[in-house]
């Protein structure tokens, strides 16, 4: 890949500005000194015309073809868009010569994921995934004493992730909730951060088996019940290579408590992430060794309080903090020319499993995942 020399401005379009491209890529581009967002796309027009103006975009378009086309020329584009169109806008920014930042999860299924890899690198360019969670402080301590060997081989992992996003039966039917549009519900939306994650604390995952539950089985539309098609809370089991085992639990449509985050169980320790549910605000680090076997805490992060991001009817909290940390890391990756963590391979290995799950939830059995 080429070095992108530091007195030049990177070139950054997004395509996808809905809450999320609006609340966290866009202020967060916008912010960098050595980067120029040149353009906005997305189906809502009427929705990105005055952001364009806020942040002085030229370009806004409907189309993210046409919006590229307008730009001209582009260094690296990020998709916020629905999963299913992740493969198409991806290829068509890779064929632009553009590096590119998705979000999770990379594609629609394994097939797709694996053509935007085999493009990017192809293309020689840097690729990530917007799997935020391992820029949090504490993950990252986390990994590192995992690294260091504090707790020993990684036996164990467990996630648990839980919100009240869809709790409401009233809210209708959101495009997470199609098959059609995201080839799962919450197993796809919030289990992938979780399954990046237990790859990445234990490596390769070799097998699961998964149970899901649609809670809010209808939802409006356009004035119409319809039926809904996920999962709103989903649990499965898998099996590491190296003969550990993994536990997950998401859900969307609960009241969190007691906290969510990841358990680590090494032979000479264990390793707990807590982050706040309600307010995501705050979170921690909690140690217990053979040596030192009750608990500590390790590290604490609680950040200045910020009103654009700790405040409104869904706060972001850390994970406003989480996404600017992946945000900078893409420019410095596209600025030296080299591809860091969550990368579009990780995403493709995180695919698989989720193929897994989609496979075993439909079949209701044990499934093998996917070989590298």
């Amino acid at each position: 890949m080429r070095y992108m020399s530091a007195d030049r401005k990177i070139r950054v379009a997004i395509v996808g500005v809905g809450m999320w491209g609006a609340r966290t890529h866009l202020p967060t581009f916008a912010s960098m000194d050595d980067v120029c967002v040149v353009g906005l796309a997305d189906s809502q027009l009427d929705t990105i015309k005055p952001l364009a103006r806020e942040y002085g975009i030229e370009h806004a378009h409907a189309d993210a073809g046409e919006m590229l086309r307008a730009v001209g020329s582009v260094d690296a584009v990020v998709i916020a868009t629905p999963t299913d169109t992740h493969r198409d806008v991806a290829l068509m920014a890779i064929n632009a010569g553009a590096h590119v930042l998705c979000e999770k999860p990379l594609g629609y299924a394994t097939v797709d994921a694996r053509e935007m890899v085999t493009a990017l690198h192809a293309r020689e360019r840097v690729g990530k995934v917007g799997f935020l969670f391992r820029y949090s402080p504490v993950v990252e301590r986390m990994k590192k004493l995992v690294e260091d060997g504090v707790i020993g081989e990684v036996q164990l992992f467990e996630s648990m992730v839980v919100n009240a996003q869809f709790i409401d039966s009233t809210k209708p039917l959101h495009w997470k909730m199609e098959r059609s549009r995201a080839n799962g519900g919450v197993f796809v939306e919030y289990g992938v951060h979780s399954i990046d994650l237990a790859l990445w604390f234990g490596g390769p995952i070799a097998s699961v088996v998964a149970h899901g539950l649609t809670l809010i089985p209808h939802r409006s539309r356009d004035g119409l019940q319809r039926q809904v098609d996920v999962d709103d809370a989903t649990s499965w089991i898998a099996t590491y290579r190296h003969g550990g085992e993994a536990l997950f639990r998401a859900g969307w449509a609960s009241l969190p408590i007691g906290g969510g985050g990841i358990r680590v169980y090494g032979s000479n320790g264990s390793l707990a992430w807590q982050l706040d549910p309600t307010t995501r605000r705050s979170e921690k680090l909690i140690v217990s060794t053979i040596d030192a076997p009750e608990p500590r805490v390790d590290f604490e992060f609680q950040p200045p309080f910020d009103p654009k991001t700790d405040t409104g009817v869904h706060p972001l909290g850390l994970l406003a903090r989480y996404n600017a940390r992946l945000d900078a890391s893409f420019v410095d990756d596209v600025r030296a020319g080299r591809v860091s963590g969550a990368s579009f391979d990780d995403g493709l290995a995180a695919q698989r499993v989720l193929g897994a799950i989609r496979k075993s939830l439909d079949e209701q059995r044990w499934v093998d995942v996917e070989a590298e």
